[in-house]
């Protein structure tokens, strides 16, 4: 999720993972600080239309992964990194300029009860984006595969819905023009491979990766133009793997034997071709 942001974002925001939120080992999954100069693309504002508005001059991200819940006393800890960031800042930042936001498959007890224990309240600002109030700073829960359904692309790429329907979602953002987003996700999953089995098998996450891996590409390749596709291929690998019948469509015969010499016309003619050829080369001496 950290590199989808990073990849959206870069424009107008820096974006950190694993931030330390003090000298304990605490740490949350992203940090995301606003830059003074800098503006987003029109293309990453309409993928993160939900995120962005969201986004303060600081913002301390959450993300809980596809295969993980929310539990009793993440939030409440997440308030704790927020308070221990703030007081490690060389610059006294205001209590408004501060955002927490939750990104999490689906909101769920665990989290209703905590909330409840704490005194806050939850309530819907729009299809799966809430508002958490009563807390110390602002902060949002963000149901990553509510957004999926809803067509939401960046979301759609870390939520459950992607795990159990990537062929579908894949090919929702390719007809929906999000084919730079898909090849950013390939390389990414490509780097992660890169760096070796052992630590590949310690993620769950990746128990499908081949496949998705295989999916990706024919998505990336089918959004890229034939054209360049086949820009700077030699001829020999453009026309590898077409039937004879394929390479030979639109050539008239007459330019087609003209490319051989009458050597090796003759070599490839059976004995009955032979003897026809022989009759008919005769029949044009004769007249």
């Amino acid at each position: 999720m950290t590199r989808l942001l990073d990849y959206e974002l870069a424009t107008g925001y820096a974006v950190r993972d694993e931030v330390l939120v003090g000298k304990l080992p605490l740490r949350v999954d992203i940090l995301l600080i606003r830059r003074e100069a800098g503006q987003l693309s029109e293309a990453s504002r309409r993928d993160l239309s939900v995120l962005v508005p969201l986004l303060n001059r600081f913002t301390l991200i959450e993300f809980k992964g596809p295969t993980d819940t929310l539990e009793p006393g993440d939030l409440a800890q997440l308030a704790g990194c927020a308070f221990l960031w703030h007081s490690q800042q060389a610059e006294r930042v205001p209590q408004a300029d501060l955002s927490l936001i939750v990104l999490a498959p689906r909101v769920n007890e665990g989290v209703r009860d905590e909330l409840s224990c704490l005194g806050w309240e939850i309530s819907e600002h729009e299809a799966g984006v809430h508002c958490i109030t009563g807390g110390p700073f602002t902060m949002w829960l963000i149901e990553t595969d509510v957004l999926a359904e809803l067509g939401q692309p960046v979301f759609s790429l870390v939520s459950r819905v992607f795990l159990k329907e990537h062929g579908r979602i894949i090919e929702q953002l390719t007809r929906t023009g999000h084919g730079m987003l898909l090849c950013y996700t390939l390389q990414q999953i490509e780097q992660f491979r890169s760096l070796g089995e052992e630590f590949v098998m310690q993620h769950a996450d990746t128990e499908y990766m081949g496949e998705l891996e295989e999916e990706l590409q024919t998505a990336v390749l089918e959004a890229i133009p034939v054209e360049r596709r086949l820009r700077g291929l030699p001829a020999e690998k453009r026309l590898r793997g077409l039937p004879a019948e394929e390479r030979l469509r639109g050539l008239s015969p007459e330019e087609v034997l003209r490319r051989f010499t009458p050597e090796q016309v003759a070599g490839g003619l059976s004995d009955e071709q032979a003897a026809r050829l022989r009759e008919l080369l005769e029949r044009r001496q004769r007249s």
